[in-house]
This record gives structure tokens, sequence and C-alpha cells, in this order.
């Protein structure tokens, strides 16, 4: 594990102390920090997820921290969502923010996810994947969590993607049934305003159709 002493944005942890302690630490100005650095990864998550979803379709914000997901997806249409966070600070401003139907402090490096199976029609986790350990565990909960038909979208850095195994993990839950993707985006500007990213880290935005 990370040592929580050496934990910075750009490298991250998987080590969940600190990854709460940095995320609390931070959620007060994280949304105006962030909107200053050019953050624009949960509008295009959310315009990429909302034409797949009806009026009212159950989403389930894997990593929603202060609710920025949330707030994008208002824009998009009148859905109804869930979030789980580790960050106890986070999760009392995305309730302040009066977008989701319930919030869960939840560390996810412990699977299975506390939902139930079948119980959403989509899930997005946008800007969490450098976080995990076992991003593959996650995302077939995820799988398990989101009905056949729906949607999983998430981001992971450009600079994470072939070294995390990204590719294979695609395939390999394609190549089982699990689900199809959809879009597998070029890298977009991910924070192009923070100095320890700049122009130098993209993010890519992935969409699957669970079958």
């Amino acid at each position: 594990m990370d040592d929580d002493r050496d934990f910075t944005l750009g490298e991250g942890s998987t080590e969940s102390e600190a990854v709460e302690r940095f995320y609390d630490e931070w959620a007060e100005s994280y949304d105006e920090t962030l909107g200053g650095w050019g953050y624009r990864a949960p509008e295009r998550t959310a315009a990429s997820l909302a034409p797949h979803l009806s009026a009212g379709a159950r989403v389930l914000d894997v990593g929603c921290g202060t609710g920025l997901v949330a707030e994008a997806l208002a824009a998009e249409g009148d859905f109804r969502l869930d979030g789980l966070d580790i960050s106890g600070a986070s999760l009392r401003i995305a309730e302040r923010g009066g977008r989701y139907d319930r919030l869960i402090r939840h560390d996810l490096q412990r699977l299975p996810l506390p939902v139930a199976t079948d119980g959403y029609d989509a899930a997005a986790s946008v800007g969490v994947l450098t976080y995990v350990e076992d991003v593959e565990g996650l995302m077939r909960d995820l799988v398990r969590c989101v009905r056949a038909g729906g949607a999983v979208a998430f981001t992971q850095r450009s600079d994470r993607w072939e070294g995390a195994g990204f590719p294979g993990l695609l395939t390999r839950l394609e190549g089982e049934g699990l689900w199809t993707p959809l879009h597998v985006g070029e890298p977009r500007p991910y924070l192009p305003g923070a100095p320890e990213f700049g122009d130098r880290v993209g993010v890519v935005h992935v969409l699957c159709r669970i079958d």
C-alpha cells in the first residue's frame, strides 16, 4: 500500500485511510478548485450516459464525492440517484445539494458494494478508479448492480489506462458476455489547470451496456 504521508493528487493511493483523509480535508473547497482547473469529466459523462436513460431511471454514483456527477445529470434529465463514497465530509456536502435519494459512506475497496443486485438502470464512476486496487472486481460488481440492458459509465486517467490493464479488462468482460463497450473515447483534457496535470494527462471516457 502507498504511504499516506506521500499522498498527492497526481500519484493517488489505494490506501483507504489516506484517501479518506485527503478528501475529507479538501471537501469544502473541492468544487471551486476543480472548477478553476477546468474539470469537465462529470459533464461529459452525464452527456454520454443520459441518452441511455429514461425519465426516473435509477443511477448509482460510485465515488460520488461532493455530488458533481449528480449536478451534471440533473442538467440532462430527471433521474434518481444513490451515491457511495468513503469521505464523510464530501457526503455531507453532497447531501446539502439535495440530488440524491440515498447516500452511503463506504470504502470501494470492500466488495460487494452494499446495494441490491439489478437494483439500478445505470452506474457511473468518475475520477475514482485511481484509488481502487481491485478495479476489475469493482467493475464486475457494477455489472451485478445494474440490470441487463442498463449502462455503466466510467473514466480513467490516460497515464494509467494501459498500465492498469483497462484494454484487457474491457475485452474480458465482453468475452464473458457481461457487457458490450459502446464508447471508448480518445483522451480528453482532465485537469488542464492543475499544476500536477496540465496538458500531460488526459482522461478516457468509457460507456458499456450490460448484457
